[in-house]
């Protein structure tokens, strides 16, 4: 479903949220900064995956969404200088990870990642030695 401009408040959009069984949301201001698939990880949501997944894919995910939402939850703070280190340890890993984080989710037009591979890559990607 297209849902039209960038409301998420959109009632015939919330009710389609409410009876799927997932949805990828679509950012602007990620497409803007250059990230395509421009994909907002922690506005989207699946409710099988639980079901169709194995539970080390089903962590490194779950770790994964909260280091994305963790960042751009500050990211102004970041930006600006506001935030002083060591103050949130989930923040500052997700600052320093966030590079990597943004190129795990970047891809090229056309290019196909097997999901055992993507799955390898995010386990790795999260891994204490990365």
């Amino acid at each position: 479903m297209l849902a039209d401009g960038d409301n998420q408040d959109d009632p015939v959009v919330d009710t389609a949220r409410a009876i799927l069984d997932g949805h990828v949301v679509l950012s602007r201001d990620l497409a803007q900064r250059g990230q395509y698939p421009a994909i907002d990880i922690a506005a989207s949501l699946s409710r099988v995956m639980t079901d169709i997944t194995a539970k080390n894919h089903q962590q490194a995910a779950r770790t994964f969404r909260a280091l994305v939402a963790s960042y751009e939850a500050n990211r102004d703070l970041v930006l600006m200088g506001a935030y002083r280190a060591g103050a949130d340890p989930q923040l500052d890993r997700a600052i320093a990870m966030h590079p990597r984080l943004v190129d795990f989710l970047t891809q090229e037009g056309g290019s196909i990642v097997p999901l055992d591979q993507s799955v390898l890559q995010l386990v790795q990607l999260l891994s204490p030695e990365s």
